[in-house]
């Protein structure tokens, strides 16, 4: 039957006509990080390998012999409707020539395991304890190869200790399976009761409902959290920006998407019947985005930063504020995990930051790194105050251009033209550069980069960086006099190769290619929620925008929050380092980025009130991100949109 809720499931147990409550245990009760026994089985292959020096897959040789087995069964040579967890790694070793040790070896491997990934199914420890409140008899009903104390083991350690002193019925001991409904049937005769007097619960159509009702039992659904997953539309997500690029279909079945995917159907969906905005992808949840696409994306863009530094030998790495927030945050729990990685800092920095040594001669103030047709004299010379005296430069230029003895093309208070702008830089280098000002703006910013006491700039340091251009880069490099390596979320091109043929230094880049949707947009889920470092004092501590970070919402705090937590479930089932779960690192960022283009209208609320700021670029703050995101996408051929 169908149920909305928990508690409509729970009146079904109060019904005068039942007597025994019969739970499914795996997907209904237990939970695992894994979509099948496949994906399970693939976790022993480096136990395998140290049994064995064949090359065959773990995976392989265990889903044969299991499949032996129930071959004998269907020919009638075993007269049984199950098989049992030793008979299997005894056909391994009797059909396939395994070694009796290794044989030992990997079914300890294998029980200990499922100790290791099973979890408490919340949902179902709360009908399992209504169950228990209702005075009816409880039992749990399972097809497994386990045996029933081992089931019993998982149960009473995984948040059900009652199972020590209920009734378990087990395909594998019993010989008889829900599948032909004789476990059930099995059942009935030792409980001495009537099918209709029994209701039994689980997650599988087929065998929880189809095969129970057709025993006579009432049977109730409990949608496994996966296939809520599904039914709401966040698993294929992805697919939205994939198609035509990728084949999503063979990407999610890599270890780690698969599990990423399944962490997030079992901590969202536990509760199958939670409320569920149907037009929307992430329920309008942020929370939600950060754990199921912004967290897999991080996880493995710390993971290719690791791997990366790791072949070139780096022994610290430094994240740059504010992008390198949520990435330094994951990588602190990495490290937790696996105190052999490098050291790590989060330098405070930025391009108003790096101004001083941008510009390197005052020649590279026609080539400021900002949309000049935002910006005033009055703002310009502000952001110039690093190589000049701002009041005395301000009254001058103001008398220059009111004159306008000249023809001069800018006035104050208006947005600069591009001649307007030449004719300004040439005004202010010839009055009011002032080049010991700018050289001890140099030396400040050289002292903090390599003095500072929480991230100093030394040999053997790597930084890491969203991106773009490589202008921050290539100025950290050259004021620190040290040819640290630049690690990248991405570069934009054109800039970043003039960058590197200047400074002599090569980017690496997580995405090797420019994505669509703007650094803005994906910067929002990164960055620290705090005001934007714009220079250092005399003491080398950093100097901060003025007023506080409101216009940010508590948005991109949730979604950081959502992808902490993927980071810490997944490492609490596997180690940092990926060899039991491999995945192809670009794959893991498909779901972000998918949002970040194809974000459903119901999820945009998320995005609702927040604003940003751009001041030295676009000379603006408060700027909308809806705004953004949606100018972004109406610029989108229409050949690439997805319906």
């Amino acid at each position: 039957m169908f149920y909305d809720s928990l508690e409509k499931i729970e009146k079904e147990f109060l019904s005068p006509e039942i007597r025994v409550i019969s739970f499914d245990v795996f997907g209904t009760l237990l939970l695992r990080p894994v979509q099948t026994e496949a994906e399970k089985f693939g976790l022993l292959e480096k136990t395998f390998h140290g049994c064995s020096e064949a090359h065959i897959s773990f995976v392989k040789i265990r889903t044969m012999a299991e499949a032996t087995l129930r071959r004998k069964i269907l020919r009638g040579e075993l007269p049984r409707e199950d098989v049992k967890i030793e008979e299997i790694y005894q056909t391994m070793v009797q059909e396939f020539g395994l070694p009796e040790a290794a044989a030992k070896t990997l079914m300890e491997a294998e029980w200990a395991l499922e100790q290791r990934i099973c979890t408490t199914r919340k949902s179902g420890r709360i009908l399992f304890q209504k169950a228990l409140e209702s005075g009816k008899q409880v039992i749990f009903t399972s097809d497994m190869y386990l045996t029933e104390e081992q089931i019993c083991t998982l149960l009473t350690e995984k948040g059900y200790p009652e199972a020590a002193s209920t009734k378990i019925f087990v395909s594998s001991d019993v010989g008889k399976r829900k599948t032909t409904g004789n476990l059930y049937r099995h059942v009935f005769s030792e409980l001495a009761i009537q099918p209709r007097e029994m209701i039994h619960i689980g997650d599988n159509w087929e065998l929880d409902v189809i095969s129970a009702e057709k025993t006579g039992v009432k049977s109730i659904w409990f949608p496994g959290t996966m296939e809520a997953f599904n039914r709401y539309g966040c698993a294929h997500q992805p697919e939205k920006i994939c198609t035509d690029l990728t084949d999503w279909e063979k990407a999610k079945k890599e270890p780690g998407i698969s599990v990423f995917q399944q962490l997030a159907a079992n901590r969202y969906f536990d509760d199958p019947f939670r409320p569920f905005i149907r037009k929307s992808d992430y329920n309008a949840d942020p929370w939600f985005v950060g754990y199921a696409a912004l967290g897999p994306e991080v996880l493995s863009l710390v993971r290719w930063l690791i791997d990366t530094a790791g072949r070139e030998g780096i022994k610290k790495l430094l994240f740059l504020s504010r992008d390198g927030y949520l990435p330094m945050k994951v990588y602190e729990l990495l490290r937790e995990k696996d105190p052999s990685l490098p050291a790590y800092g989060y330098l405070y920095t930025s391009r108003i930051a790096m101004l001083p040594v941008m510009v390197k001669t005052p020649l590279d103030l026609y080539d400021l790194p900002m949309d000049i047709s935002r910006h005033t004299p009055e703002l310009l010379i502000h952001q110039l105050s690093f190589c000049c005296d701002e009041e005395k430069t301000a009254q001058k230029l103001t008398m220059l251009a009111e004159g306008d003895h000249k023809g001069r093309q800018y006035s104050f208070g208006q947005p600069f033209t591009t001649e307007g702008y030449q004719q300004f830089t040439g005004d202010f280098i010839r009055e009011a550069y002032d080049p010991e000002i700018h050289r001890k703006s140099k030396e400040r910013v050289r002292d903090y980069l390599l003095h500072n006491k929480e991230a100093a700039v030394e040999p053997g340091t790597a930084i890491f960086d969203m991106g773009y251009s490589g202008r921050i880069a290539q100025a950290i490099r050259e004021a620190s006099g040290i040819p640290v390596p630049v690690y990248y979320f991405h570069g934009d091109g054109a800039r970043q190769f003039l960058c590197e043929t200047q400074g002599n230094f090569k980017i690496r880049s997580f995405f090797d290619f420019s994505p669509y949707m703007e650094g803005t947009m994906r910067e929002y889920a990164y960055l620290k929620i705090a005001s934007s470092c714009v220079g250092y004092d005399e003491d080398l501590t950093p100097l901060f925008d003025i007023g506080p970070a409101e216009h940010y919402k508590d948005a991109a705090t949730a979604m950081q929050q959502g992808a902490l937590a993927l980071v810490q479930d997944y490492l609490a089932f596997f180690s940092a380092n990926t060899e039991e779960t491999g995945w192809r690192y670009h794959n893991g960022a498909m779901a972000f980025e998918a949002f970040l283009r194809f974000c459903s209208e119901a999820d945009k609320k998320i995005y609702e009130g927040v604003e940003i700021d751009d001041i030295l670029w676009g000379g603006r703050r408060n700027i909308s991100l809806i705004y953004l995101m949606e100018a972004r996408n109406r610029k989108l051929p229409d050949y690439a949109k997805k319906e």
